[in-house]
């Protein structure tokens, strides 16, 4: 069998360039995210909620660094009924206590806002804008009171806790590790006799105890997708953190800054570092693919075949470059200078400029006025960033939200060709400068309609559609009853303020909607003034109307 030798210098070329790549993958590989505890340690503290009432005495938590170098989340359970706060953490051998105060505090999400009243140490730790998988790693990091070894003396007093404050191991936090078991939209959960929670959870089995409250849930590259807050009596392996995006909504709404990260953590070799490494990968195949045929046809006897020969192995690379735009971020097709929205079925259009943030409401200071019942005065804020080639919507807590491609989102990044809607008002994000299409006629018999929204004294989302045809219908008249009592009410609020039957809104084709008390204990009052025995009409929207002490907002419903 006649063999043929490569020639001299190709073959240990095509290895040193072989050794180069995988030296090179290593490289990349052990330059994955990796966990960092310090960085974590730092900026996660112990919270003390100091109480005089019949609950005398201390209570703790944990809480973390979410804006600035003061501001930090944690647990509403954590603050709730406190008459002081105190921020803890380690300083080199000593322990510090720093004194706070509660900015904003929600029982329905088990979330509360404190600002120290100085400087804390750490970084604000960023948070996910994504849902995490089942099975990803995450961390729980907190100050369980089972974790310590020796049992504290009894706390009564400010002189005694300062006093505690001088052994500085208390403050070094418990972290332990676990897996997503499932992401639980918990709706009425009773956490205790005052709190009923209605919010998004990630269940995982990472553990944590008393005390761990209002600490981080980390993935792997220490972005928070969790405040940790419960667990089942009895239960093993269980436990609850609220979801990342709930602390987004959150702070939108008091209009406070965050660091936020919106896809999962990838933690394998590969995955970790694909946006460096796959480049670096194609780059070698390539220069070795180059090095290979330039021997070839410096050494073969026929380069035409060679060339041949080698463009094959060419055309594998562009499979692996195919394989690699997987892995691009999605954007626009070419760089644009600007974004726009285009009114779904024509009419109006709007230019969105680098940089500069774009307010959207029915107020008319918001840049983009939308005259739409279904929309809140200051409704959502878009802001295009041309380096990113993204759109970011953020919800500013608005009654009927803000949805982008059908579901509804606190912040997102909305990309061409993606359905933004605010309320019932839909939009078309496109590239480039807004062009304004023929308005699509607009039939004058659309029938209309009226939502109430908001939240119940417990903290549980209500909606109610005022559909005309949806209503109890006699003598040309639609009804519909609110009140407690399902038997009586077709609108059911779940509070002891509220009447079985407390009060009815009427609507007639000639006269509109109306509104009257059904003798309810309470009363209903409509922007604060008491309706008494008087029937209201209702000629326009955005009233906020009271049964007994459940508020909620009348807004415009298109159909």
């Amino acid at each position: 069998m006649l063999q043929v030798r490569p020639p001299r210098g190709v073959g240990r070329t095509a290895a040193a360039l072989c050794f180069l790549l995988l030296l090179g993958a290593q490289f990349f590989a052990e330059r994955a995210p990796a966990f960092n505890v310090k960085k974590v340690e730092s900026s996660v503290y112990k919270v003390y909620t100091w109480r005089f009432n019949a609950k005398k005495g201390m209570g703790s938590g944990t809480g973390f660094l979410v804006s600035g170098h003061r501001t930090l989340i944690t647990n509403y359970h954590v603050v709730a009924d406190g008459e002081k706060y105190f921020v803890g953490y380690r300083d080199g051998q000593l322990g510090r206590l720093i004194e706070a105060r509660v900015i904003e505090r929600r029982a329905h999400i088990d979330l509360a806002v404190l600002e120290a009243y100085e400087d804390l140490p750490g970084e604000p730790l960023a948070l996910g804008e994504y849902e995490p998988e089942k099975l990803a790693n995450v961390v729980a990091v907190g100050f369980p009171g089972a974790a310590e070894v020796k049992e504290d003396p009894k706390v009564r007093s400010l002189p005694e806790l300062l006093q505690a404050m001088r052994e500085p191991s208390g403050f070094d936090p418990t972290i332990t590790p676990g897996t997503v078991s499932r992401i639980y939209s918990a709706t009425n959960a009773v956490l205790n006799e005052q709190q009923v929670l209605n919010a998004r959870t990630v269940q995982h089995n990472a553990a944590i105890n008393p005390g761990n409250s209002g600490g981080p849930l980390l993935d792997a590259c220490t972005t928070v997708i969790g405040v940790n807050s419960f667990f089942p009596k009895g239960a093993q392996g269980v436990f609850f953190s609220i979801h990342a995006r709930e602390v987004i909504r959150f702070l939108n709404e008091l209009n406070i800054p965050y660091r936020r990260v919106d896809s999962p953590c990838l933690t394998s070799s590969l995955s970790a570092s694909a946006g460096l490494l796959l480049p670096f990968l194609i780059g070698m195949s390539a220069m070795l693919a180059l090095a290979a045929l330039v021997f070839a046809l410096r050494h073969q006897r026929n380069p035409l075949g060679a060339i041949g020969h080698y463009a094959g192995r060419l055309n594998e690379l562009g499979k692996v470059a195919e394989l690699a735009s997987k892995f691009a971020p999605r954007g626009w097709s070419a760089v644009c200078d600007v974004a726009s929205l285009q009114a779904v079925g024509g009419g109006s259009a709007y230019t969105l400029e680098d940089g500069k943030p774009m307010s959207v409401g029915r107020s008319k200071s918001s840049a983009i006025v939308l005259n739409d019942d279904t929309v809140s005065m200051s409704h959502a804020r878009l802001i295009f960033d041309k380096a990113e080639q993204c759109v970011t919507v953020m919800d500013l807590g608005s009654s009927n939200g803000t949805f982008l491609n059908g579901a509804r989102v606190a912040t997102a990044e909305a990309h061409p060709g993606d359905a933004l809607r605010f309320g019932t008002a839909e939009f078309r994000v496109a590239a480039g400068a807004a062009r304004v299409a023929t308005a699509a006629p607009v039939r004058p018999d659309a029938p209309r309609g009226w939502m109430l929204s908001g939240f119940d004294p417990a903290g549980r989302a209500l909606q109610f559609e005022l559909r005309p045809g949806s209503g109890r219908a006699g003598g040309g008249v639609e009804r519909w009853t609110i009140g407690r009592d399902p038997a009586r009410a077709q609108f059911v609020i779940e509070d002891n303020s509220v009447s079985g039957a407390h009060a009815e809104f009427t609507y007639r084709p000639a006269h509109g909607l109306a509104l009257r008390d059904l003798g309810s204990t309470n009363g209903t009052r409509v922007n604060g003034e008491v309706l008494g025995v008087r029937t209201l009409e209702l000629s326009d929207a955005g009233q906020e109307i009271a049964f007994g002490i459940a508020k909620l907002r009348l807004s415009r419903l298109l159909s």
